[in-house]
């Protein structure tokens, strides 16, 4: 078992009352997950330079950080996976939606969802999303 702690930084934007998110395939919860941009900090990379450096390769877009939106974790001894993760909320500053064309499950595009949609797709993590969106819980 991995005895290891993965540090990850992800940046909430959100736009006309849509957050993105970008699709993950094959997960524990059914075929595609939703999920705010975000990924492993890298050594000597603070956390909000890695969640706008994330935010760039999943989606394409150029952001900066305006808050601290939520601190999460995930423990599944079972696999063996800890996480702790850092959501930042962000205000886009440039750049084009992008996708990852080349990911094994096909085109991974990034998609806007508004508080109405997001009921109709499997999301993480639900009150991160929730919260940034304002949606009471």
């Amino acid at each position: 078992m991995s005895s290891e702690i993965r540090l990850r930084a992800c940046l909430a934007v959100v736009q006309e009352n849509k957050i993105l998110l970008v699709p993950h395939y094959d997960t524990d919860v059914g075929s595609v997950q939703w999920l705010i941009p975000g990924g492993s900090v890298r050594f000597g990379e603070s956390l909000q330079q890695a969640a706008v450096r994330e935010l760039q390769e999943e989606a394409g877009l150029q952001a900066y950080v305006t808050g601290l939106l939520d601190v999460s974790e995930v423990i599944l001894p079972e696999k063996p996976w800890h996480s702790i993760t850092i959501t930042f909320s962000g205000q886009v500053t440039g750049g084009e939606l992008t996708f990852e064309a080349n990911h094994r499950y096909g085109k991974k595009v990034p998609h806007w969802f508004s508080a109405e949609e997001i009921g109709t797709v499997k999301y993480h993590p639900k009150q991160t999303v929730e919260k940034a969106l304002g949606i009471t819980l």
